[in-house]
C-alpha cells in the first residue's frame, strides 16, 4: 500500500512540476519588423516602405471587418471560440485521415497553434514542433482573449511572397483598406495563408480561386448572404497582378523615420487630396523644366493658420519616370537672397531705417568683397523698401555692414535657421547673398513665422506640427518682430512692383494677395520662391540635386511659376483679416523725397505711424537751399545778396547722384554756378577705384592684363576733368562723360583729377 501512495505521489509531483513549468514558460514574443507607414490626416494611406526583414508588414491598430473574422474563423478555425487553444476533436480526424493515407492530408492547427508556431519562428511541421506549439497554444490561449489572438493572427499570418499580415495584403493585391473590401476579396485573403507558398496570383490562380469559391460556399451555408450575392461573388475575378503600396509621400516618410526612429507609423497633418493634387501639378511642371536640362523639384505647404504642414514633396520623377531617392526639402542649399526680408524686418525692428529711407546703390569694396546686383547696374539711391522688392545685392551688402553683421547674424541664430551656424566671420556679409546654405523645409518655416508673426500668433517662427498626436514642445525662443517692422515688411513682399528682369511675373501670378521673395544662388545651381497669405506658406525649390548650374535658372523664371501655380489649387486662400496691432506707437513725419525724418528744408513731407522705441533715425539733410541769379545760374553763398530767386532743391551727394540721375530724368540738379561767383562746395566725385581698394584684373593673354576704367562725376555737365596717375597726366574728359581707360599693371597708384576752376580729388588703389 505504501509503495502504490510513493507511487502516486511521485506522479503527482511530476505533473505538479510539469504545471509549474508549464505557467513559468514564457509565450514567445516575436513580431515580425514592421514597415514604416504614413499617413494623411484623415488616415489615408501616402506612404509605406519594406521592414528591415524586407517585408511588407503593417501593425493593425484598427478593428478587424466582421466579414474578414467570419472568413478566417470559419476556413482556419471553425471551433475557434469555444476550444482552448486546441481543438482535440480536429486532431483525433486528421490523425485517423493522416494514419489512413499513410501521409499528412489534414492538419489540425488552431489559430492560436498557428500564432505559436510563427513566434516560435517553427519553418519544419515536426512532431516535437507540433508539441511544442500545442504547449503553447494551451497558455497562450489562457491568458488572451479571443479578439486580441485573432487581431494578431491577422497582423503576423502569411499572405504569400513577402507580404505578411492582413492590412499589407489588402493593400498590395487589391489596393484598399481592408475595412473596403468585398466578401470575395475576404474570402481570399482568408485562404491565402493556408498554403502561403502556393498564394501566388500568377502561378496558382486556379487552386486560389478553388479554395476562395469553396469558402464562399461554406459562407453563404451559414447564412452570411444569399444565393443572388453568392452568385454575384463566384463570379469576381481574382486580381491579375500584385499592385505597389502607395508612394505618395515617399520622402516626408524617410524623413519622418529619421527624426522619429523608434516609431512605425506616423498619423501626419498633410492633407491627402492637396498631397496628391500637387504633386500632380509639380510632375507636369517637372516635364517642362526637365527639357532644359533642370531634373528635380521640391516644394513645401504649410498651413499659416494651424502651423501644421499639408504638403510635402522632396523631389519629383527623372526624365525616365524613374523615382528620386534624394529629398532635396530637407539637402542643404545656397538660398539666394532669401534672407533679404529678415534683414529688412531686422533693421527697421532695431530703428536704424525707416521703410522708404533712401540708401546708397553704387560701386561697393568693402576689404576683398565687392559685391554686384543681378543686372550688374547701380542705381546711386534706392529706398529701404526698393532694396527689397528688387533683391538689389549691394544696398543690401551696405546696409548689413552699416547696422552690423554680429547683430544680424545674432538674430538669425535665434530663429535658429538650419545649417546656419558657424558663425557671423565665417559667412561674412555675403550671408545676405546665399554665402551660407539652408533647405526648402526650415526656409518655409522661416517665412511661415513672418506670416504668423503678422497675424499675431505667440512664437510664430516655431517648429512645424507634422505628426498629429505630437506634444509640441517650443525649441525656439520667443523671436518677434515689432508691429512696425513686420507689417512693413509683409507688405513690401506683397507689393506688385518688381524689376525689369521680373517683367514677365505678372503673367503667371495668382488670384490672391501674397507676399513673396525669390532667390538665385551663384552659378544659378538653385532657383525658389517662397510665399504666404493670412492662410498657406507655400515654398519651392527648382535645379538639379547634382548641384550642376543651368543658364537661365533663376527663381523668378523657374521656381516663381511653380509657386503661384500652387498657390492657384489651394483651397481657401485668403489674405490677413487685419494688420498687426501697434501696441504703443507714435505719429513721425518724414521728407517725401529721402524717407528719411523730415529736417528743416524737406517742403514736401508725409506721414507715418511707428513703434515707439528707441530709434536712431538720421533727419534729412539732402535738401538745399540756391540762390539764383537773373540768368538762373546758381551763386555761391558769398553771393547770396545778388541773388533774385532763392530756390530749394533736393541734392544727393555726387557719388550717388552720378549713378541716380542717369534712371532719374525729373530728378532736379542744382544749375552750373555763376562763373562770377565762385563755388564754395566740392562738385566732383572719383567714382571707382575706391580710396584703399585692391583691384584684381585677370590677363587677356600670358604677356597682356585688362585695363582698367576709372570713372569720376561732376555735377557741372560742362566741367573739364584733369586726369593724373602718379603724378603722370593720362588725359582729360570733358562733356559730362567722364571715364577713363588706363593701361595698368600690378602696382600701387594714386589718382589724382582737378577741374578747370581748381576743385579736386584723389584715391589711392592698388593693382595686384
Amino acid at each position: 500500500m505504501w509503495r502504490r501512495v510513493h507511487k502516486y505521489r511521485r506522479l503527482i509531483f511530476i505533473i505538479a512540476g510539469l504545471i509549474v513549468l508549464w505557467l513559468f514558460m514564457p509565450i514567445p514574443d516575436y513580431k515580425p519588423a514592421f514597415s514604416k507607414q504614413l499617413y494623411a490626416r484623415d488616415n489615408r494611406l501616402l506612404s509605406a516602405n519594406v521592414s528591415s526583414e524586407q517585408q511588407w508588414c503593417f501593425p493593425l491598430d484598427e478593428a478587424l471587418p466582421e466579414a474578414l473574422k467570419a472568413s478566417i474563423i470559419l476556413y482556419e478555425d471553425e471551433y475557434f471560440y469555444w476550444h482552448p487553444g486546441v481543438n482535440p476533436i480536429s486532431a483525433v480526424k486528421a490523425a485517423i485521415q493522416n494514419y489512413k493515407a499513410g501521409r499528412i492530408v489534414r492538419g489540425a492547427s488552431t489559430i492560436p497553434m498557428q500564432i505559436m508556431r510563427i513566434k516560435n519562428r517553427h519553418s519544419q511541421r515536426t512532431l516535437l514542433n507540433k508539441i511544442w506549439e500545442t504547449i503553447s497554444a494551451l497558455k497562450y490561449r489562457m491568458f488572451y482573449n479571443s479578439s486580441h489572438i485573432l487581431k494578431e493572427w491577422c497582423e503576423i499570418a502569411p499572405f504569400g511572397g513577402n507580404v505578411i499580415g492582413v492590412k499589407a495584403a489588402a493593400l498590395k493585391y487589391f489596393h484598399r483598406p481592408m475595412d473596403k473590401l468585398s466578401w470575395a476579396e475576404y474570402a481570399l485573403l482568408a485562404v491565402m495563408p493556408n498554403a502561403p507558398t502556393f498564394a501566388n496570383l500568377k502561378r496558382n490562380r486556379a487552386e486560389l480561386k478553388r479554395k476562395r469559391d469553396f469558402l464562399l460556399r461554406k459562407l453563404h451555408d451559414k447564412g452570411y448572404f444569399d444565393a443572388s450575392e453568392l452568385g454575384l461573388y463566384l463570379g469576381e475575378e481574382l486580381p491579375t497582378f500584385t499592385g505597389e503600396i502607395p508612394q505618395y509621400g515617399y520622402h516626408l516618410l524617410k524623413y519622418l523615420s529619421k527624426e522619429y526612429s523608434d516609431q512605425s507609423v506616423y498619423y501626419t497633418t498633410v492633407d491627402y487630396d492637396i498631397q496628391l493634387r500637387t504633386q500632380e501639378l509639380l510632375e507636369r511642371e517637372s516635364s517642362f523644366l526637365q527639357a532644359d536640362d533642370i531634373n528635380n523639384l521640391a516644394a513645401v505647404i504649410l498651413d499659416v493658420e494651424s502651423n501644421q504642414l499639408i504638403a510635402y514633396h522632396g523631389n519629383v520623377r527623372s526624365k525616365s519616370g524613374k523615382f528620386s531617392y534624394v529629398d532635396v526639402a530637407q539637402a542643404p542649399r545656397s538660398y539666394g537672397s532669401l534672407l533679404k526680408p529678415i534683414l529688412f524686418a531686422h533693421v527697421l525692428d532695431i530703428g536704424e531705417l525707416l521703410p522708404q529711407e533712401m540708401i546708397a546703390d553704387i560701386p561697393t569694396v568693402i576689404g576683398d568683397f565687392q559685391p554686384e546686383n543681378f543686372d550688374k547696374k547701380f542705381r546711386g539711391a534706392v529706398s529701404f523698401s526698393d532694396m527689397l522688392i528688387q533683391s538689389l545685392n549691394v544696398p543690401a551688402v551696405r546696409v548689413l555692414n552699416t547696422t552690423g553683421l554680429q547683430s544680424f547674424y545674432d538674430r538669425i541664430s535665434r530663429l535658429q535657421v538650419a545649417y546656419l551656424n558657424k558663425g557671423a566671420d565665417h559667412y561674412g556679409l555675403s550671408i545676405i547673398l546665399g554665402g551660407g546654405e539652408s533647405s526648402l523645409w526650415d526656409l518655409t518655416r522661416l517665412y511661415k513665422g513672418m506670416a504668423r508673426n503678422y497675424a499675431g500668433y505667440s512664437t510664430p517662427f516655431d517648429k512645424v506640427k507634422i505628426l498629429k498626436d505630437e506634444v509640441h514642445h517650443k525649441t525656439l525662443s520667443e523671436v518677434t518682430f515689432s508691429a512696425f517692422s513686420i507689417h512693413h515688411t509683409v507688405n513690401t513682399m506683397a507689393d506688385l512692383t518688381r524689376p525689369r528682369e521680373e517683367k514677365s511675373w505678372d503673367l503667371y501670378g495668382t488670384d490672391y494677395k501674397v507676399a513673396w521673395k525669390t532667390g538665385t544662388s551663384y552659378g544659378h545651381r538653385d532657383s525658389w520662391a517662397i510665399g504666404f497669405n493670412g492662410k498657406y506658406a507655400v515654398g519651392v525649390w527648382v535645379g538639379n540635386e547634382t548641384g550642376e548650374g543651368r543658364f537661365g535658372l533663376t527663381g523668378i523664371s523657374k521656381a516663381a511659376p511653380v509657386m503661384f501655380k500652387l498657390f492657384n489649387v489651394l483651397p481657401d486662400n485668403h489674405w490677413f483679416g487685419r494688420p498687426p496691432a501697434y501696441s504703443d506707437h507714435e505719429i513721425i513725419r518724414i521728407c517725401s523725397h529721402s524717407g528719411k525724418i523730415a529736417g528743416p528744408l524737406c517742403n514736401q513731407t508725409k506721414v507715418m505711424d511707428v513703434s515707439k522705441m528707441s530709434y536712431r533715425y538720421v533727419p534729412c539733410t539732402w535738401h538745399k537751399v540756391v540762390g539764383l541769379d537773373a540768368q538762373g545760374l546758381a551763386l555761391s553763398e558769398d553771393c547770396l545778396s545778388n541773388a533774385v530767386k532763392l530756390d530749394t532743391f533736393f541734392t544727393l551727394p555726387p557719388y550717388m547722384e552720378y549713378y541716380y540721375k542717369q534712371a532719374h530724368i525729373n530728378y532736379r540738379i542744382i544749375p552750373a554756378f555763376s562763373p562770377a561767383c565762385s563755388r564754395g562746395e566740392q562738385p566732383l566725385k572719383i567714382i571707382y577705384p575706391n580710396q584703399g581698394v585692391k583691384v584684381f584684373l585677370p590677363k587677356e593673354s600670358v604677356s597682356k592684363q585688362q585695363d582698367i576704367v576709372m570713372k569720376a562725376y561732376h555735377r557741372d555737365d560742362k566741367a573739364v576733368l584733369y586726369w593724373f596717375v602718379n603724378d603722370q597726366y593720362i588725359g582729360t574728359t570733358n562733356n559730362g562723360h567722364h571715364e577713363m581707360l588706363f593701361k595698368s599693371k600690378k602696382g600701387h597708384y594714386q589718382l589724382y583729377i582737378t577741374d578747370q576752376n581748381g576743385h579736386n580729388e584723389s584715391v589711392k588703389f592698388d593693382i595686384i
